[in-house]
């Protein structure tokens, strides 16, 4: 069955409220494993040593899936601090509510449906907002950043963590097939694959002022794990696309499990995480000192 959608908007991700349970799953277990792969758990969470986690009072997760990101920040944070995580899918947060109940990390958590670009919390609800590849799957980055401004409060921090799609990319023989194969892999994977690149302009665009930002490279070369399990899941959505034929679907795939058996594999892609705070209004200042 064809991905629903225009061939230029098949993004799984931000179609998860129409996908059916194969994609689905598919969607939930490829979030799961990013949350066990070692390395892309301490580049992703990296930032959590660089906010206020251990005075906040309230914190805010927009798409949080299946609540991989909730369940680490549970586990760094006070027992007495509030985690609500919204995501648009229902499938994927009844995920997240059972995950978390089954590892012991229900208390002060919550989970709720809800719109990214339209969120139902009062004006400066929570002292930090985090969006773990959220925005490169949003209709409307800069309406997306807005939200999470207007629900921040004066002083907080908002977290945008996310891939820079634009650079992925994987090892194989046939440089013009690979483009097209990688080209359609993006389409399916993320709807804004150089957002991240955008991001310094739409936060300030936003109303928020950046005050920290880094990039990594996250590579598997010979062996590794993360960007294996990318290349299978995502072309097993990419099969039913019909975005390609279906034998160089296979052929690229085949290929990529080759390359992890006899270490020659090759997968990377760039991250940045954003740290920023609502910017001030100086049009409310006084000119006096007093």
């Amino acid at each position: 069955m064809p991905i629903p959608g225009s061939r230029e908007d098949r993004d799984v991700f931000r179609l998860t409220p129409s996908m059916d349970a194969s994609i689905l799953q598919t969607i939930a277990n490829r979030l799961e494993f990013r949350g066990i792969d070692d390395g892309y758990a301490l580049l992703s969470q990296a930032y959590f040593s660089r906010v206020p986690l251990g005075t906040a009072r309230r914190i805010l997760a927009i798409g949080c899936g299946t609540g991989i990101e909730v369940r680490a920040l549970r586990r760094v944070t006070q027992p007495d601090t509030v985690i609500v995580g919204v995501d648009h899918s229902p499938v994927l947060i009844d995920t997240a509510r059972r995950l978390t109940a089954e590892e012991g990390l229900e208390r002060n958590v919550s989970y709720q449906i809800g719109d990214a670009h339209q969120l139902e919390f009062a004006d400066g609800d929570f002292d930090i907002v985090i969006m773990h590849t959220l925005i490169s799957h949003v209709d409307d980055p800069l309406q997306v950043l807005r939200e999470a401004r207007r629900v921040v409060r004066t002083g907080g921090t908002v977290a945008v963590f996310d891939g820079d799609y634009a650079s992925l990319t994987f090892g194989y023989p046939d440089p013009a097939r690979a483009g097209a194969v990688e080209d359609e892999l993006r389409k399916v994977m993320v709807a804004n694959p150089r957002v991240m690149r955008d991001l310094p302009r739409l936060l300030s665009a936003a109303g928020l002022e950046l005050v920290d930002a880094r990039g990594v490279l996250y590579a598997n070369i010979g062996s590794g794990a993360f960007w294996p399990n990318a290349a299978e899941a995502y072309s097993a959505v990419l099969r039913r696309s019909g975005a390609l034929p279906l034998a160089v679907i296979e052929d690229w795939q085949a290929f990529q499990a080759r390359s992890v058996e006899d270490h020659t594999f090759f997968g990377a892609s760039n991250y940045y995480t954003y740290l920023a705070q609502p910017a001030l209004d100086r049009s409310t200042l006084s000119d006096s000192p007093g």
